[in-house]
């Protein structure tokens, strides 16, 4: 597939009208979530990238202040100011699974992918990001490792029951996961037009 930019006409037609990407921490949401949303011609949102510009301070300092509840809330908020967004790629935060029906409302008129990854895998990757300290401070006071592996057997079922396509992001460079969403949503298509006809 080219690298070529979708054009226009065809993402409004045909294209899901919001992509949105969930998964755990460090599953590559906002890198992957830039150049899908360069290759359709859509915007892109990532939501911590913008609670923390309305909050004007990182995430964990405002945890710090106001506990994950406080964040919770403010996230949960987003969520439903973004239901029914169009021409929008949408990375989400690892928890924002948790906003079930704000989850549902914005499911609708959108494709949800899950980018997943192994817990070792999460481990690697969160211990070599310099964000991690700023933007994913822990949500339970255990050892990164520790809470790694139970928020996430926690959370999978929630992120299975919440998507519409699974992507394994282990071992593979970005390059190749944006052609295989971008493969994949094609192969939606002939299905969502029947269902319209």
């Amino acid at each position: 597939m080219s690298a070529i930019p979708l054009q226009r006409k065809e993402a409004r037609e045909s294209w899901p009208p919001c992509l949105v990407l969930t998964g755990f921490r460090a599953t590559g949401k906002s890198v992957l979530g830039r150049e899908l949303a360069r290759r359709l011609g859509y915007g892109f949102l990532d939501t911590d990238e913008l609670l923390c510009r309305r909050l004007d301070c990182e995430v964990a300092e405002y945890v710090a202040l106001h506990g994950w509840q406080g964040f919770r809330e403010q996230e949960r908020l987003l969520l439903a100011e973004l239901a029914g967004s169009r021409e929008l790629v949408i990375a989400t935060g690892g928890g924002a699974i948790l906003h079930h029906p704000q989850w549902q409302r914005l499911r609708q008129g959108a494709v949800v992918v899950w980018l997943q990854a192994d817990a070792e895998t999460i481990i690697r990757r969160m211990a070599t990001d310099r964000v991690t300290a700023g933007q994913r401070p822990s949500l339970t006071g255990a050892d990164p490792a520790t809470e790694t592996r139970a928020l996430l057997a926690e959370r999978t079922p929630l992120y299975a029951a919440g998507s519409d396509l699974a992507v394994d992001t282990v071992g593979r460079p970005p390059a190749a996961l944006v052609e295989e969403i971008l493969g994949r949503l094609a192969e939606r298509r002939p299905r969502a037009a029947a269902t319209t006809a």
